[in-house]
């Protein structure tokens, strides 16, 4: 009883002093799937999603202990600048091959590996480099080895040791991001998990400060102090006007896409993910690709009103998807030449390599065609970062 107890009371300490999930989200999530009248997600998905909340909430106290561990272990990591280079734009526009590109050079950047966003904590990272057995956890794939989970592969390739985005430690860690509704597919459910300004303002404070912590440890770990962090976030713009304040001298690199090329990309994959988690076709729910559609339109909006409006323009690098792709070294010597910076020898000659290998890729996937209306404004955009004529 007595064991019992003090067994009790640690769980007790380790929910109240949590940096995360967000508990709002969480009961949110447990409510709809257990009283959601949809019957295109199976008892089996259901319990599927039961098992990732459960589990969840049997780690936290364990999650809670390693992130104060760190607070005692390891204070100076808070000393570390934070001086962020964010690459936004809608998904399936590059942004990834992007990302992992300019992350290949650590002479200047420095990004988060998808296990480092699932393990934010310092005396774990350690243990990961050390081990040989935790080494060999990094070259697994993070899709399943179902049909859907190798397509999802090929459509987006991620490991865990791969340079992954930002909003993999949103949905990981707090539950309130456009990727649960992956998981959680609920059409009700993602106008909710993607509106992060409705969070309450303390919510919010709480989010950031937690996410700058995670960057401030991995640079820590990274230990060269000439480097900025090299971030990706291509599912949650409506964060980037309090970034901005967070990070005043942020850059900003925008990757540009026809909706024509996007969006039939982006349905096919957010479609192939759900299937590969949960083994639902979402196709399959009423109103699905309606809400994930709808969702892609405000979201269009927002990244233009955001590109026009709150970004400094000085701080602004615009690329587009079918250059980048079709002719990678001169796209990233027009990105480093807008950012200040110098590409070496080394890292020239791995981005010819890259280059060859990209032009004799075949992708081992195919998509639908479809046209979709309300994306006027941001193809407009498009059109003029094309012609050069934004100001």
């Amino acid at each position: 009883m007595i064991v019992l107890t003090i067994l009790l009371l640690i769980y007790g300490l380790g929910f109240l002093f949590s940096p995360f999930p967000y508990w709002r989200t969480y009961g949110l999530l447990w409510r709809t799937l257990l009283f959601s009248k949809n019957s295109a997600i199976s008892p089996k998905a259901r319990f599927i999603e039961a098992q990732y909340l459960f589990f969840h909430a049997l780690l936290v106290p364990i999650a809670t202990l390693l992130w104060h561990l760190d607070e005692w272990l390891y204070p100076q990591y808070r000393q570390q600048s934070v001086s962020p280079i964010f690459i936004i734009g809608q998904p399936r526009s590059g942004t990834t091959f992007l990302h992992r590109t300019l992350a290949a050079d650590r002479d200047h950047f420095r990004a988060i590996r998808h296990i480092e966003w699932r393990f934010p904590f310092i005396s774990v990272q350690k243990w990961l480099s050390r081990s040989k057995y935790a080494r060999s956890l990094l070259t697994r794939s993070y899709w399943s080895n179902s049909p859907a989970g190798q397509i999802a592969s090929k459509m987006h390739p991620n490991r865990l040791s791969d340079w992954e985005e930002d909003g993999i430690f949103f949905e990981e860690r707090f539950l309130h991001h456009f990727f649960i509704f992956l998981r959680f597919p609920y059409p009700q459910l993602l106008t909710y998990l993607d509106n992060y300004p409705a969070l309450p303002q303390k919510v919010q404070d709480h989010i950031l400060e937690t996410h700058r912590r995670v960057i401030q440890k991995v640079l820590y770990l990274n230990g060269n102090p000439n480097v900025r962090y090299l971030s990706k976030e291509v599912s949650s713009h409506n964060k980037f006007p309090k970034l901005l304040e967070l990070y005043p001298d942020a850059k900003f690199i925008f990757s540009f896409r026809h909706s024509t090329g996007f969006m039939d990309s982006l349905l096919a994959l957010v479609r192939y993910s759900t299937m590969s988690k949960i083994g639902v076709d979402p196709l399959e729910i009423d109103g699905w690709e309606e809400a994930v559609v709808e969702r892609m339109r405000q979201d269009s909006q927002y990244l233009v009103k955001f590109c026009n409006e709150y970004a400094p323009a000085d701080q602004q690098v615009r690329t587009l998807f079918h250059q980048f792709t079709e002719d990678i070294v001169a796209t990233i010597e027009s990105v480093y030449s807008q950012l200040g910076l110098t590409i070496s020898d080394t890292y020239r000659q791995h981005l010819q390599t890259l280059h060859r290998d990209q032009v004799e890729r075949e992708s081992g996937y195919s998509y639908d065609k479809s046209e979709y209306s309300g994306f006027e404004e941001f193809d407009a955009l498009v059109e003029q970062v094309q012609s050069g004529t934004v100001k």
